[in-house]
């Protein structure tokens, strides 16, 4: 019998050596399959991610003056309202509305009725009082008298002179002068009238100077000081300088803010009180970057910042807004420059790898393009 007949022979009487081979090349051929599938999607997968492109410009900082704008009106710098002090007819007005006036000026005189003739009888009670007064020290020093009398004789004789200073004020009174130098905005009163003491004659504004109060938050307050230099814009387009003269050292409780005066020169009094003004102090020079305002993002704290590029790396960067203008808002806290993206910066959020398109660079005075988002 061959070696090969013999070897037939063999595995026919040993059948699981058959069914052995047979499962081992079925494993064997399986095992490779799973390798091969797992292969390929690896392949594909390294191939099939996808960076999102985004548009990024360089922007560089530049040095300009941090200001704080406030709102307000410019308002006198006092005002009285001049009352009657005594009761009377008004006699004569000397002062007309609008005029200007000068301290001391009379605006206006009260009839004297008979404060005349009431003083010139006090004074002729007053000399009848002292010579009592001077009998009852005579007579005292004589023993004639005790202290009662020359007491009584006294204060008899204080009186008088008290009633003669009472009515030479009442007198006096029925001039109306007016306190300082201003503006006799209001008068009350025409000739012919009757006041009451206490009754309203005439209101008067000062106004050199002018002033306009303002209010400032309590982020920017400490950055304020007496002396300092404010450009005013006066509703009418006007512009002008003053400094601050005023600084409230307590807040208002409902708003939270600190009241404080601006003060204008006003020689003349040719400027108005009551026009809306718009205050802007320089608090001071800061390194900012000029973007557009449609940049800006919120992270998920709810701070403001723009969104920046590291290495590929979309980053978050807060912000503080320096000043806005009519093309621009000036940031501050972006170093002195900063890879901004411009375009597509609403698909990615910080820390997505993407693939940066570098514009052109410019200034910090050049506005970067922007997409709606």
């Amino acid at each position: 019998m061959s070696t090969a007949n013999q070897r037939r022979q063999w595995l026919a009487e040993r059948p699981y050596i058959i069914a052995i081979i047979i499962t081992l090349a079925l494993v064997l051929w399986m095992a490779s399959g799973l390798m091969q599938a797992q292969e390929i999607p690896n392949e594909k997968s390294s191939h099939s991610v996808i960076l999102p492109k985004v548009k990024v410009e360089t922007l560089h900082a530049a040095i300009i003056s941090n200001t704080v704008a406030l709102y307000g009106r410019t308002e006198p710098d006092r005002v009285t309202t001049l009352k009657a002090e005594v009761s009377g007819k008004i006699e004569q007005v000397l002062a007309k509305r609008g005029a200007r006036v000068k301290k001391g000026q009379v605006i206006v005189k009260l009839a004297l009725n008979d404060l005349a003739s009431q003083l010139a009888q006090a004074e002729a009670l007053l000399t009848q009082r002292e010579i009592e007064h001077q009998g009852a020290i005579k007579l005292s020093a004589d023993g004639y008298q005790g202290k009662v009398q020359v007491s009584s004789a006294a204060a008899n004789l204080a009186s008088v002179q008290a009633q003669i200073v009472r009515l030479n004020i009442d007198i006096a009174n029925t001039v109306i002068r007016a306190p300082y130098d201003g503006v006799l905005n209001t008068r009350y009163v025409e000739q012919g009238d009757y006041v009451k003491s206490g009754d309203d004659i005439a209101m008067i504004a000062d106004l050199d100077p002018l002033v306009v109060r303002a209010h400032v938050s309590e982020n920017n307050i400490a950055q304020l000081k007496v002396g300092q230099n404010a450009n005013i814009r006066l509703l009418n387009k006007e512009n002008l300088l003053g400094k601050v003269r005023y600084i409230a050292s307590v807040a208002d409780d409902a708003t939270n803010t600190f009241k404080i005066e601006v003060v204008i020169d006003n020689t003349g009094s040719t400027l108005l009180a009551g026009l809306s003004s718009e205050v802007n102090i320089v608090l001071a020079e800061v390194s900012a970057i000029k973007v557009s305002p449609a940049l800006l993002a919120l992270d998920e704290q709810g701070n403001i910042g723009v969104k920046t590029v590291l290495n590929n790396v979309v980053q978050f960067t807060a912000i503080n807004i320096v000043k806005s203008e009519k093309d621009g808002i000036w940031l501050s806290g972006l170093g002195d420059q900063a890879d901004i993206i411009t375009l597509g910066q609403g698909f990615v959020r910080a820390g997505d790898e993407v693939e940066a398109i570098f514009a052109a660079e410019k200034t910090a005075s050049a506005m970067p393009t922007s997409s709606a988002e």
